[in-house]
């Protein structure tokens, strides 16, 4: 654009983008061993069609490899890591204990209360259903402990008649 033009941020479209995350140093430029050949950057192409999309395992993924360039090639240095993303803030196991949104009952018979979570397959991909969307599958909370370190198990036991199904708060 000439210089005398002002910029108009464009929404994004539907044709294909790339997404690149990596790691950068005031001091050696972009992350990577001495000779280059080995690096954190990571490439996607977000979206339903590509199938990719930079998911909590994606990021502690790099992360690790980052680490392990930064131990290999510079141990004798300090390093501190700087993230700029925003959902890892709240990120947590799938199973992790959170009384947001368990049921104060025993589910009705039939039924079953546990944490949703995205579906993926084999390579670590999300699954997606027919209509385009994520598949949600529930799994079971892991279990709590009290405060004399007693576990609290939250779905009854298998042998009970209601063995898998959460017990509710009560």
């Amino acid at each position: 654009m000439d210089e005398d033009e002002t910029v108009v941020p464009q929404p994004k479209g539907e044709g294909a983008s790339l997404m690149v995350a990596d790691f950068i140093s005031a001091d050696y430029g972009w992350l990577c061993s001495p000779n280059g050949e080995v690096d954190a950057q990571v490439l996607l192409k977000p979206g339903k069609s590509w199938g990719a999309y930079f998911t909590n395992k994606e990021f502690l993924r790099q992360t690790k490899r980052a680490m392990d360039i930064l131990q290999e090639h510079y141990p004798n240095e300090d390093h501190v890591l700087v993230f700029d993303n925003a959902t890892t803030h709240l990120k947590r196991s799938d199973d992790s204990l959170s009384a947001r949104n368990m049921p104060k009952f025993t589910p009705k018979e039939g039924t079953n209360w546990g944490p949703e979570t995205s579906m993926t397959g084999g390579d670590g991909k999300p699954v997606y259903g027919p209509d385009g969307k994520v598949v949600k599958i529930k799994i079971h909370m892991a279990d709590a402990t009290f405060a004399d370190r007693m576990p609290q198990v939250l779905y009854f036991p298998p042998g009970h008649p209601q063995a898998g199904v959460f017990k509710g708060m009560c």
